[in-house]
């Protein structure tokens, strides 16, 4: 049986687009509630491998003068190929009494260390509006290992409770991926073989 030059020439075009079609990106989803309390302090016990799309992490800080400070650190990692352009901390606080300032503050530094000078260095007001965009003079941040420091906080009055997540946005590096321009490569040989066929008719 002979297949005529066009079906072959679409059929090339279906199979190239299938083998090239990007992977479905499978971004972090962490909570202390679900796996566990974070460290208090770096370098921290894993690091998180942080895909395309919002990756998350989630967990409840306290800063009492009853209960005293409880702390959440931990480290991340972009891959090769991505760079993280924005962080963002999301909270909803409770106070635990009579309170007129509460912050907490985080240091982001390279490696799964914090050395001095670091990266950059956060304050949040978490009577304050959330979500609130963090780090932004240190971003993007291109391939590698980043702790995140949660490096205490103050308080004026009793303390407070704080439900958070980290949402931490990972693209990738190049504005057109890849995969579209194998896809546009079969393209035009694909137009090329059929104006060759086209030619010999």
């Amino acid at each position: 049986m002979r297949i005529e030059l066009p079906a072959t020439v679409a059929v090339f075009a279906l199979l190239l687009t299938a083998a090239v079609a990007p992977a479905a990106a499978a971004p972090i989803t962490y909570s202390e509630s679900v796996s566990g309390d974070l460290g208090a302090s770096l370098p921290a016990s894993s690091i998180f491998a942080l895909d395309a799309g919002v990756n998350t992490v989630s967990g409840t800080l306290a800063f009492t003068n009853t209960g005293g400070l409880e702390q959440d650190s931990f480290a991340l990692s972009v891959p090769i190929g991505m760079q993280l352009t924005a962080i963002s901390f999301a909270f909803a606080t409770t106070l635990a009494g009579v309170t007129t300032a509460a912050e907490k503050f985080f240091l982001l530094d390279n490696d799964n260390i914090v050395s001095f000078p670091f990266l950059a260095f956060q304050t949040i007001d978490v009577l304050g509006a959330s979500p609130f965009d963090a780090f932004t003079s240190a971003l993007p941040l291109g391939p590698g290992i980043y702790g995140m420091l949660d490096n205490g906080g103050h308080i004026d009055g009793a303390g407070f409770t704080t439900d958070y997540t980290w949402s931490l946005t990972v693209e990738p590096v190049t504005a057109v991926p890849e995969p579209v321009s194998l896809v546009l490569l079969g393209a035009g040989l694909c137009g090329a073989l059929v104006r060759r066929y086209r030619h010999q008719r």
